[in-house]
């Protein structure tokens, strides 16, 4: 299949006030997913003057070197809103692109990863049941993972840039990550790592089924509330299972990351021996990404003074060999 490769630097002018361009029509796409030989299915336009969009290049174009050239000079560039679907689609297949692009330092390529993960985590959590999250998932971890593997230094380049705020999607995003992180410093092997990032991104998908009011409550939750929401990890296994979740460990992680060693969590009461790998390394990172969160009710905790509360407050509850294997992680 032959390819037209054009740049057209006059062509289909409109006439709209910048304003009502970028509000309505255009959106600003990020430069750095372009590489050269990349085909691109969207059209490309840069602003040329103040009321006017000019069109670079016609979608199904092939990136060449001249074209590669006048990317890196130009600014910005855009694509319409209507051929948004399109450019997101081609960022998610060259996420795992980055994080060998020499052009780009570890701190770009965590930015774009953590942004880019962070909208596809939104999308699992704004229609959870959908049977397509079981990709996307692997579309989140598989970046990520291939991002730790490349560098020893990413875990601190992402904790410089992790989201503070809570919001259930970037938590789980960040769960993953440290998770992700932890599990390579245990020494485990990649298609378990990618099990372990899936089920850690998963975790809390049964509060999606949990009314809003409760878990985004500003305050202590009453006991009735506490009730409700400690069902989380059994309503986020069974959606699991409908979207069609087999893997034994990836379920496990979901349904038992609130399990504590004493036999206290929740939701099966589970002690000791019987809380396995997943459950305990998805609990640490799950209780350090909440103690450092801020919410509007509470400050974030520094990482020491989090680190410290779970050493000191929570042996009982958590296994303290992986807690030290993640205080070392933090600290290489």
């Amino acid at each position: 299949m032959k390819y037209r490769q054009v740049v057209q630097h006059n062509l289909h002018h409109f006439s709209r006030t910048p304003d009502d361009l970028y509000a309505h029509s255009y959106i600003l796409v990020d430069k750095r997913f372009f590489h050269l030989d990349d085909l691109i299915n969207f059209n490309l336009y840069f602003h040329e003057k103040p009321s006017h969009m000019t069109l670079f290049l016609q979608s199904h174009s092939i990136i060449d070197k001249k074209n590669s050239l006048k990317i890196q000079e130009l600014e910005k560039l855009y694509t319409s809103e209507k051929e948004q679907p399109n450019y997101e689609e081609f960022k998610k297949k060259h996420l795992e692109d980055i994080v060998s692009d020499k052009k780009l330092s570890i701190d770009e390529k965590t930015q774009i990863i953590y942004e880019s993960t962070t909208k596809l985590s939104s999308n699992i959590f704004k229609n959870p049941t959908a049977v397509n999250n079981v990709n996307i998932s692997k579309e989140i971890v598989n970046p990520i993972l291939k991002s730790i593997f490349h560098s020893q230094n990413t875990m601190a380049s992402y904790i410089k840039i992790i989201e503070y705020d809570y919001y259930t999607h970037t938590h789980s995003l960040n769960v993953s990550i440290y998770s992700l992180c932890l599990g390579v410093a245990l020494g485990l092997d990649k298609e378990t790592l990618r099990d372990l990032g899936r089920s850690a991104l998963l975790h809390d998908l049964g509060k999606s089924k949990i009314d809003h009011s409760i878990v985004d409550k500003d305050g202590v939750l009453t006991q009735d509330e506490y009730k409700h929401m400690q069902m989380h990890p059994v309503l986020g296994y069974e959606i699991a299972l409908k979207i069609g979740i087999t893997n034994k460990n990836i379920l496990d992680g979901i349904r038992h990351h609130h399990e504590k060693l004493d036999g206290k969590g929740y939701p099966d009461n589970l002690k000791g021996k019987e809380i396995n790998l997943f459950p305990r390394i998805i609990g640490v990172c799950d209780i350090f990404d909440a103690l450092t969160t801020r919410r509007s009710y509470k400050k974030a905790m520094s990482s020491y003074s989090a680190l410290h509360t779970m050493k000191l407050y929570m042996s009982h509850h958590l296994d303290m060999k992986i807690l030290d294997s993640f205080i070392k992680t933090l600290h290489k």
